[in-house]
């Protein structure tokens, strides 16, 4: 079923929250093709991919149930730029945390990411945003336990506790000469490298473990971070912690 189906599908049913009370979603009108030229101006090569030309025309977006939000035209709107540099912010938990779909440099459509801020960790939600509307479309018929409410439930705090994906940098020059060019910018071993290239639904790397204000950055079209390692203090220093 394609993205706009299930969102048409969606309109037209009514589910029931965790008391068993029936609900429908509030779906905001579509754009206009005036509306959806100046969006375009905001996008990546001024270029808005089919799929989402076709969704934005169908509803920019709808109020879920719990306070959450679905927006289809909040291009720019993800403030941690060095994590997803161009980027739509589809969905909030009204927690802080975001469901971030990731806008390559011609346009095309990436992952979508949830972006948890506690515990500080970024997490690949699925691939296809047909397959985001078939997880949220889950979570509203079963809100109790669903994989929209396992990721910031469960799995960010596995990333958090385990630390997958990451590499200091010096072992990850060996074996990886293709990104060279990308990794000679960090003239030291004081860095992290965060790799999700192979990465699947559920993968992530907890990017807050590097302390505040740490320098991050993405390579232009790998899904690889380079993270600066969190400075010690003098105490720390002193006592080796």
């Amino acid at each position: 079923m394609k993205s706009v189906e299930i969102i048409r599908k969606l309109k037209a049913s009514t589910f029931k929250d965790e008391d068993g009370e029936p609900y429908t979603v509030d779906f905001k009108p579509g754009l206009t093709e005036a509306e959806l030229d100046t969006l375009r101006e905001r996008f990546p090569s001024n270029i808005i991919a089919d799929e989402l030309q076709e969704i934005l025309r169908e509803t920019r977006g709808w109020e879920g149930p719990y306070g959450s939000e679905i927006y289809f035209d909040s291009i720019g709107e993800f403030g941690f730029t060095e994590l997803i540099p161009q980027s739509i912010t589809l969905a909030g938990n009204g927690l802080g945390d975001l469901w971030v779909l990731d806008i390559k440099e011609n346009g095309d459509l990436g992952k979508i990411y949830f972006a948890c801020h506690d515990p500080a960790v970024l997490v690949i939600y699925c691939d296809t945003l047909q397959e985001f509307f078939e997880t949220l479309e889950e979570h509203y018929n079963n809100p109790g336990d669903s994989y929209f409410i396992n990721i910031h439930e469960n799995v960010v705090w596995d990333i958090w506790s385990t630390h997958p994906n990451t590499v200091e940098i010096a072992d990850f020059r060996k074996g990886n000469e293709e990104l060279a060019p990308f990794l000679r910018e960090f003239t030291d071993d004081e860095w992290i490298v965060a790799d999700l290239r192979r990465g699947t639904r559920k993968s992530g790397f907890a990017w807050g473990k590097f302390g505040p204000n740490q320098f991050t950055r993405r390579h232009p079209r790998a899904l690889v971070w380079v993270i600066q390692k969190k400075k010690k203090g003098f105490l720390s220093k002193l006592f080796g912690k």
